[in-house]
């Protein structure tokens, strides 16, 4: 089951309990309804953040250009490798503090060629 419906699911059964309650645990109820108020205020903030992330602008924009960050790794402080692809073209490109350097251009088709010959290569190796 999905996280957030989860939540959801969650947040409301402990939001309906309350209603429930017998009249005489008045203080009870009220606090478990607040407890459950705030526990449906945090999945929506989560679901809306997810949302946004997915569906927002910046989303957009890596869709119209056609950019997808496929890995990054990190070498050091403010020092990383990134594979990214663009249209059909993978780059290997290095990211420091001060600059954006291209490594390696490779075609998509050439990527999964190499990408194949190391996996057989260090499955051969242990």
């Amino acid at each position: 089951m999905n996280p957030v419906k989860s939540l959801f699911t969650l947040a409301f059964l402990l939001y309906s309990l309350p209603l429930y309650a017998s009249e005489s645990g008045g203080m009870a109820s009220t606090g478990l309804r607040a407890i459950a108020s705030l526990v449906l205020i945090i999945a929506l903030m989560f679901t809306l953040a997810w949302a946004f992330k997915r569906y927002g602008p910046i989303s957009r924009v890596k869709k119209s250009f056609g950019l997808d960050i496929l890995g990054q790794v990190n070498l050091g402080a403010k020092v990383n490798l990134a594979l990214i692809r663009v249209g059909k073209s993978i780059l290997l490109i290095g990211v420091t503090a001060n600059a954006v350097s291209l490594l390696k251009d490779m075609e998509e088709g050439d990527f999964e060629k190499s990408l194949s010959q190391v996996t057989s290569q260090t499955g051969a190796h242990q």
